[in-house]
């Protein structure tokens, strides 16, 4: 049995809550609910997408986990030279002595 609806807030009296049925079902050796459509879009959700649950007082929520865009600095300088990393000129990957401090500089 599948019902949807949208029911008002009842934290704030906001209409725009939505609200449906599921049925837990065997997958595997788990358990699975499936989501709708209709969720996956109010959601911005889309297949392999990862989600977080939290469960508080008995209630489970179910959120959007957005991941940063690159998951390192080798993934970020790809992108941002649109090429390999092997492929990125470095100028100089030694030490370059500037000489005697002029200032007051402390090292």
């Amino acid at each position: 049995m599948k019902t949807n609806t949208f029911m008002e807030n009842k934290q704030d009296g906001r209409m725009g809550v939505f609200a449906t049925q599921s049925v837990i079902k065997k997958w595997g050796n788990s358990q699975g609910i499936r989501l709708s459509k209709e969720i996956l879009s109010q959601m911005n959700l889309k297949e392999n997408d990862t989600v977080g649950i939290s469960i508080c007082s008995g209630k489970m929520t179910i959120e959007k986990v957005n991941r940063p865009k690159y998951l390192n600095l080798k993934e970020r300088l790809e992108a941002f030279y649109k090429r390999p990393i092997d492929e990125i000129y470095v100028e100089s990957v030694q030490e370059i002595d500037v000489g005697d401090p002029v200032g007051n500089e402390e090292w």
